[in-house]
């Protein structure tokens, strides 16, 4: 590896959010390779933003994006920001020439991945999804042995959370999340999906209902993606589980296999990966994982695991779900 391949990358991280949390702490596990320039907020999270200074050793904190981005010695951004706003902000960095690393999802519309997917290939830079949960052990080890189980697959995939009340603010908005459940969880149980069957989507149908009041938009969803090469995915999103359950079943002509919380595996009854994990706020090595993936993809001038590209068919997925669940029809996807 070449001097400038080890060189640390600086980075600044926008938006001092809930899950912003888990970003900083894998960036403080991840020192080795990069530096924290800068937390950025906007008005009235000063204080906020200080605090985070403080715990996790960035060089500064910042009000406003525009002094970050002018920054030249800032390489890249990871945003951590509504949903909604993930176009507007990664297409400003990229042309701002950063790398971006983003928040799942990759965007709530499919033109507005387009977009930034457009902004990253004409400022010749990386634009990395953040997919955590493919960095566990048991979920590569799932990848790594789909294709024992034969083709066409089958996959049942429950994800469910307890969920009261909004988290923060924007939960309430249904714009803003693209859809409540489905813009929430959906990109993790529905980039599971497409990661293990690695085809392209061609039809989703989806049905939704409001449980709670607090929030607009569906904390309940069940939906059907058919694939082209003939594979189906059964999902259901929920909000109101518990306890909560994150499990995969996966049927091919040639065996099963069956995934839990994307860390421990069963093939054909027999367990062969069990991974225990602290939870993302006291350090979860996901993360780190994802962190150290975008480190080194810039480092490298390489494509990175979750790239724009590659998760634009989720994107494509949830808006499909979404527009099923207003029309109460299947949709196609071209």
């Amino acid at each position: 590896m070449s001097a400038d391949q080890n060189r640390k990358i600086k980075f600044a991280l926008i938006g001092p959010g809930r899950i912003s949390i888990a970003h900083l702490e894998a960036a403080r596990a991840g020192r080795d390779v990069a530096d924290l320039a800068a937390i950025v907020g906007v008005p009235g999270e000063e204080e906020r933003v200080a605090e985070l200074v403080g715990k996790y050793g960035a060089a500064r904190g910042v009000i406003g994006v525009e002094n970050v981005l002018h920054d030249p010695e800032i390489e890249a951004v990871i945003l951590t920001v509504p949903n909604n706003l993930h176009r507007p902000l990664a297409v400003q960095a990229l042309e701002a020439g950063k790398h971006v690393l983003v928040e799942k999802p990759l965007a709530t519309e499919t033109a507005d991945a387009d977009a930034m997917i457009a902004a990253a290939r004409k400022a010749e830079r990386i634009l990395m999804v953040a997919q955590c949960r493919r960095h566990f052990k048991g979920a590569q080890v799932a990848k790594a042995r789909i294709a024992e189980l034969g083709r066409p697959l089958n996959i049942t995939h429950i994800l469910g959370v307890y969920t009261l009340e909004p988290r923060t603010h924007w939960w309430k908005s249904a714009a803003a999340t693209g859809g409540l459940v489905l813009g929430l969880n959906g990109p993790h149980l529905v980039d599971t999906a497409l990661w293990l069957i690695g085809s392209k989507p061609t039809r989703v149908y989806a049905q939704g209902q409001r449980f709670r009041s607090g929030w607009e938009g569906d904390d309940e969803v069940a939906f059907i993606v058919t694939f082209e090469d003939g594979s189906l995915l059964t999902g259901r999103l929920s909000e109101s589980m518990k306890p909560p359950r994150n499990e995969s079943y996966v049927v091919g002509p040639d065996g099963m296999m069956k995934i839990v919380d994307d860390r421990n595996v069963w093939l054909n009854g027999e367990q062969i990966v069990t991974e225990k994990t602290k939870p993302y706020i006291e350090g979860d090595p996901s993360f780190e994982g994802q962190f150290r993936e975008f480190v080194a993809a810039i480092r490298e001038n390489r494509q990175p695991m979750a790239s724009g590209e590659e998760l634009r068919p989720v994107t494509q997925i949830l808006e499909a779900a979404r527009r099923s669940i207003a029309e109460k029809r299947p949709v196609d996807i071209q």
